[in-house]
């Protein structure tokens, strides 16, 4: 199950992954980031797991897969934050997080007991 939140104030997009990722979701988390990137310039993501989803690459793959456009993801320029508050983040992100400081999103990894803090920190972009 996910629940996706969208916080127009603040221009960030909030995913909450309970066990996995529904896979059919995707593109509306996709028109999301979109729709605030186009309004604010800018937008950022908050991604909060409980446990570790199972199907993360299919989620990503799922992304990529939706547009034959290359020019369609241009708008992924414009996220500002990514915050991910798991207790067991995967390899994948922890990777991504640690060679991000030298790109212009800035990402962070937070714990669970945490998320208020990240929360915070997204929206004081």
């Amino acid at each position: 199950m996910m629940n996706i939140r969208i916080d127009d104030r603040y221009a960030y997009v909030e995913i909450e992954v309970f066990g996995s990722y529904q896979l059919e979701r995707m593109s509306e988390v996709l028109n999301a980031m979109r729709e605030l990137a186009d309004r604010h310039g800018h937008f950022s993501q908050l991604e909060i797991h409980h446990g570790k989803p199972d199907n993360l690459l299919s989620a990503l793959f799922r992304l990529t897969k939706s547009t034959k456009d290359p020019n369609e993801f241009t708008f992924m320029r414009q996220m500002k934050r990514y915050a991910l508050v798991s207790d067991n983040p995967s390899l994948l992100i922890r990777t991504a997080v640690a060679f991000s400081q030298s790109g212009q999103v800035e990402m962070r990894i937070f714990p669970m007991h945490e998320r208020d803090m990240a929360r915070q920190w997204i929206e004081s972009a």
